[in-house]
Formats: structure tokens, sequence, C-alpha cells
């Protein structure tokens, strides 16, 4: 399956939201390297475009970027805009994504329930499996062809 016209013209957004977000803005509630542009979702008509974001850190960190970015609403849309060749630019709304959030929790549930059954992770392999046979002790016949 093929890439609309809707994607790449999303995944241009997204690169360049990135871009503005992390090197252009100069808000301090921004700090560099704590702050993702995780996806972008826009409407059929191009009429809003709703960026989705993670930060690493605190609640009161994601509540400071969250306001950060919701104030530079109007400066981020002129930046895509300039560089978009649409007629109209996309309203912007910033959302937080806690879908990397999730990730993490399940994946620490998943972590657990390793522990508490025993399994180890280090070899792939767990320890209720048995052992691999010696490749010296496989005797030392030749291959027959099937006949």
């Amino acid at each position: 399956m093929g890439w609309s016209e809707e994607s790449r013209l999303a995944a241009r957004i997204r690169e360049r939201v990135a871009n503005v977000v992390l090197f252009e803005l100069q808000d301090p509630r921004i700090e560099p390297g704590r702050v993702t542009v995780t996806r972008v979702r826009l409407a059929k008509d191009l009429s809003t475009c709703r960026v989705f974001f993670s930060v690493f850190g605190s609640e009161a960190d994601r509540s400071k970027v969250q306001h950060a970015l919701s104030d530079a609403a109007g400066y981020v849309q002129r930046e895509v805009g300039k560089v978009l060749r649409t007629r109209t630019v996309p309203r912007f709304s910033f959302e937080y994504d806690d879908a990397i959030e999730g990730g993490i929790r399940v994946q620490g549930l998943l972590d657990r329930l390793k522990e508490e059954r025993g399994e180890s992770d280090e070899d792939g392999e767990s320890p209720s499996s048995p052992a691999p046979a010696d490749p010296d002790d496989a005797g030392d016949e030749e291959p027959s062809d099937g006949v």
C-alpha cells in the first residue's frame, strides 16, 4: 500500500513541526532533548492538525511543555505554512501522547511477569528449557542420502 498525498503531507508537517519545536522555539519551558513530536493527525479537509508530543520528565514538565506549545501554536503554524504548498494552512493544536507511557507500563508488567515465572531474558532461554545437545556427542556418522 503506497503513501497517500495526505500521509505525505502529514509526514512533512510532522518533520517541520519537530524542527521548529526543537530548534527554533526560544521558550525555556521546552528543554532540548526532552520533547518529541510523535505523530500528526491531519483533518481530511486540511482545516486542523493535531500534533501529538511526548515529554521525558514529570507531570509538571509535561504541563509546562503543554502550555508552551499551546502558546506557540500560531508561530508553529506560520512556520509550517512557509514550507507547505497548499492553499490553506491547518490550525494547529498540541496534545500529549500517552502511548509511550502505556508502552513503558506494559513492558514493566511483562518484565515483572517474567520475574515471577522465573524466566531469564539474558540468553533468550528459560531455565526450564532443556540444555542443547553437545555437538561432539552427535557421533561421526555420515548423513545418508535416503537410499
